[in-house]
């Protein structure tokens, strides 16, 4: 136990130098290229980059390593918030060298603090995923834990204290430099309306390195919660507590108000309620309850029997989302051949698909296919009611223009 717990304490003294060694630089621009995404202030593109690459990422070497670099401020956009139509939320989109600065630095910083993270967290974490994450909620309502903590962080990335962030960063690294490195990223500003202003705490949304930071953060949170006995489930500012009585999830309630308000965070007061399964609840777009659900054939059921008739489907927010994109995409007056927009479409439903094809979803896959099918008669002849299933036959679109087919991507039905 002694070698155990002083390894936890163990520091890393010198990490600079392995920042902006100039493979860790090629290594994190192959990244941030792979990416793609805007670019920033300076309206440097990806494509622009790309072009004087080598000249770039020798100059980022020559300023880490000298000590001259300085961070851009961000360009603040604002994009629409998921499932609440007319509200926005900022997005901070870095330049280009910035973005290659945070991922050598999160290359290097994130196999230091990955052994410290909680088993509770999975965002944004190598080798974990949302479905990992439903997946632990779905054995613990078998369980039994049936009592919800559905709750809400206000403002999390707008609202995380800059020094706190890096002493809880100076606990594993004493490097001076990496932590003034981190607080100019942090203290960079944004850019909008064509004015600079300052960000005295939070990290932007759009960074490269917010989402590891996020979870270094919150950490401490994760680990005094499960301590008490919670079953805690995270996924980057998201989080849910499942719990055996209504009694323990109010406890649970009172506990995270504390916990959080330690780190100079607050609970959404409208954003979080204590429900039960039975009313079902929302948990990174799926809507999970308990029910009839969807009624399978027997030869068709190829895992435990559900005694408790507890199903997951798509949120109802996640399903029109996933329509809009699809009818922008089709609209009637768009310029494209139906190949063209059949390739278009094709990765917003495979990525749709591929993410809810393990839930209850049969039906609304077959209901969704159809749907898709007339929007592109519809696109093509130029009215809804036509004869596009003579012009273009469902078998014709599928098997010669390869559109993408809901159903074929449930594995139980391959």
């Amino acid at each position: 136990m002694g070698e155990i717990g002083a390894a936890k304490r163990t520091k890393v003294h010198s990490l600079i130098d392995k920042v902006y060694s100039r493979t860790n630089l090629r290594m994190a621009w192959e990244k941030v290229k792979a990416n793609q995404g805007a670019g920033g202030i300076d309206k440097v593109s990806i494509a622009a980059f790309d072009e004087v690459a080598e000249e770039e990422l020798e100059r980022l070497y020559k300023e880490l390593k000298e000590n001259t670099y300085k961070s851009l401020p961000v360009r603040r956009v604002y994009i629409p918030k998921r499932g609440k139509p007319g509200e926005e939320r900022p997005l901070g989109i870095p330049a280009i060298r910035d973005r290659i600065c945070q991922q050598a630095l999160k290359n290097r910083l994130e196999p230091i603090f990955e052994p410290e993270f909680n088993d509770c967290s999975f965002g944004y974490r190598p080798g974990r995923s949302p479905h990992d994450a439903m997946r632990k909620i779905w054995l613990e309502i078998m369980a039994g834990y049936h009592w919800i903590l559905d709750a809400d962080l206000k403002d999390y990335f707008g609202s995380v204290p800059h020094e706190k962030l890096i002493d809880m960063v100076a606990e594993k690294v004493s490097d001076g430099r990496v932590l003034e490195l981190i607080r100019q990223m942090l203290k960079a500003g944004y850019v909008e309306k064509g004015k600079r202003l300052p960000t005295p705490k939070g990290t932007p949304q759009g960074g490269v390195i917010s989402p590891l930071l996020s979870n270094i953060y919150l950490t401490p949170f994760d680990n005094e919660m499960t301590n008490r006995g919670y079953r805690l489930t995270r996924f980057a500012d998201d989080w849910t507590v499942l719990c055996r009585t209504k009694a323990e999830a109010y406890s649970a309630l009172k506990d995270a108000k504390r916990i959080l308000e330690g780190l100079g965070l607050k609970l959404h007061p409208e954003k979080t309620r204590i429900t039960h399964v039975k009313w079902g609840f929302e948990f990174l777009g799926y809507k999970i309850k308990q029910g009839k659900g969807l009624k399978l054939p027997e030869d068709k059921i190829k895992s435990q029997p559900n005694k408790l008739d507890i199903y997951a489907v798509p949120a109802a927010k996640s399903i029109k989302r996933f329509m809009d994109q699809i009818r922008a995409k089709t609209k009637r007056r768009i310029p494209l051949t139906l190949k063209e927009i059949i390739d278009e479409i094709n990765p917003i439903i495979r990525g749709w698909g591929n993410y809810y094809r393990k839930a209850h979803i049969r039906k609304l896959f077959n209901r969704l296919d159809r749907w898709i099918i007339r929007r592109l008669w519809s696109h093509q002849l130029k009215r809804w009611r036509n004869t596009g299933w003579r012009r273009y036959p469902t078998k014709h679109l599928y098997g010669y223009y390869k559109l993408v087919n809901l159903v074929h991507l449930i594995p139980s039905l391959c």
